[in-house]
């Protein structure tokens, strides 16, 4: 069901709902609107029949359009990299002694583009570049590799997080499980309704994830999750039963989770805010259907391009490039 099919369904079950019971007010206070939106709707009813209450289309909004070539683009980022310190108002100045014309504004979101916006991402990158390049490690540069996840092969290390999702009418509060292993970001997921409790994270890993691992023969060596009390008490005892080892985050370190808390910024972006604005859900199986459906697609067909994946899909490691 698209977005308009869903509100044309919603604005006839309110006019229903009044038929039925015979009292506008009522009606309106059980469906949360105004007298005068039902009014509006139903004079359109009356007046054109069930085609009335469509939501009128709405054009598409241009967005900006790019101003910058790629070869300007590359030209702003050596010259902040070849001054690193100097802010976006220098770059600007320094291309136009040789030609071009960059605003200050443009080369700061060019540098925003590519995480070069702070003088120390600069240093850094300058310093990583001359590691590579020369072979020689600093100290600095050793304790920023130093800083990856030790995770050389699926099941080493799995990051676990709850994620809420919103409130659904006549559900009620939904929070998403999230799991993605930190070896090649294969993830899972799963909703639930109410709060989320350590039985019902344990029968997330047991009911969905494990299962996975075991069809894969990767055995599932270590957990980690933040300080949260649905990752204590009966889930640290099951994991204890399972023979799985379970580590926890600093307070106030969320970062060092960052392997699913960036998967669950995955699924936010490229799935539920796109999903919501399309479809009127009215059940736990309507969101987890989709969601099942955004998962196949980010394991199997959606490429990764971090420095373990390199262009590929996580299924192509956790699986196999010939099950992938």
């Amino acid at each position: 069901m698209t977005l308009e099919e869903s509100v044309l369904a919603f604005r006839l079950q309110v006019l229903r709902e009044a038929a039925r019971v015979g009292n506008v007010s009522a009606t309106c206070r059980v469906f949360d609107i105004s007298r005068t939106r039902f009014y509006e709707w139903r004079a359109l009813w009356r007046r054109y029949g069930a085609d009335g209450l469509r939501p009128k289309p709405t054009a598409a909004q241009r967005g900006r359009p790019v101003t910058v070539a790629h070869e300007t683009e590359h030209r702003v980022i050596a010259m902040a990299l070849a001054w690193p310190t100097r802010g976006a108002r220098w770059v600007s100045s320094q291309l136009a002694e040789s030609g071009l014309r960059v605003p200050p504004t443009t080369v700061w979101r060019v540098l925003c583009r590519h995480g070069l916006n702070q003088p120390e991402a600069r240093l850094a990158a300058v310093e990583h570049h001359s590691a590579v390049t020369t072979g020689v490690l600093t100290e600095r540069v050793r304790r920023r590799v130093a800083r990856h996840v030790s995770a050389t092969q699926p099941g080493d290390l799995l990051s676990l997080d709850t994620f809420y999702v919103g409130r659904l009418k006549g559900v009620g509060k939904v929070w998403q499980l999230t799991a993605c292993d930190a070896a090649c970001s294969y993830g899972w997921a799963r909703v639930v309704a109410g709060e989320v409790t350590a039985a019902a994270v344990l029968a997330f890993l047991e009911e969905v994830v494990l299962p996975t691992y075991a069809r894969a023969v990767w055995p599932l060596r270590r957990v980690l999750t933040d300080r949260g009390k649905e990752f204590k008490a009966a889930f640290d005892a099951g994991l204890a039963r399972l023979g799985i080892r379970h580590t926890r985050t600093k307070p106030q370190h969320a970062w060092t989770n960052g392997f699913v808390e960036r998967f669950q910024g995955t699924i936010l972006h490229e799935h539920w805010r796109l999903v919501f604005r399309r479809t009127y859900f009215r059940s736990l199986r309507q969101l987890q259907r989709t969601l099942d459906a955004f998962l196949a697609f980010y394991n199997r067909r959606r490429p990764h391009y971090g420095y373990r994946l390199r262009g590929r899909t996580p299924a192509t490691l956790f699986w196999g490039a010939v099950a992938a």
